[in-house]
């Protein structure tokens, strides 16, 4: 088995839903579930290191999932109290996203850079013309 954990999309919608909710916890038991909820995603992308298949499933529904961050339908009261909140979760799942991509090989974009080599090529061009070189 390649986790134990859950990972359909409506169960992530209702981490990150009390994870924006518990954002600025009021007690040490807000905090605890704030921590396990991080935990329960950076636990997930661990587990899918080892599995291509999880890994690409993963990334899409992170993937979904912040798209489901960006669209109005979400919760409107949510997105009026917590608007930084969202953007700090979106950044999380993108994160989460990109390190599994580069682990497996997963490429979203026709020119995306995926292997170290084509990265330190890139990477050379754009340090010289930042004028970081």
């Amino acid at each position: 088995m390649p986790t134990d954990l859950r990972y359909d999309q409506a169960f992530l919608q209702r981490l990150v839903t009390h994870a924006i909710r518990l954002h600025r916890p009021r007690s040490l038991e807000e905090a605890t579930m704030l921590a396990d909820i991080r935990d329960y995603f950076m636990y997930l992308t661990l587990d899918s290191l080892k599995d291509p298949s999880l890994a690409r499933t993963l990334i899409d529904r992170f993937s979904q999932l912040q798209g489901w961050l960006r669209r109005e339908h979400i919760n409107q009261a949510l997105k009026r109290v917590h608007p930084d909140k969202i953007v700090f979760y979106q950044a999380f799942l993108f994160t989460l996203e990109q390190v599994l991509s580069l682990r497996h090989g997963v490429t979203k974009l026709p020119n995306e850079k995926i292997s170290r080599a084509d990265f330190m090529r890139s990477w050379k061009k754009t340090a010289e013309k930042l004028g970081l070189s």
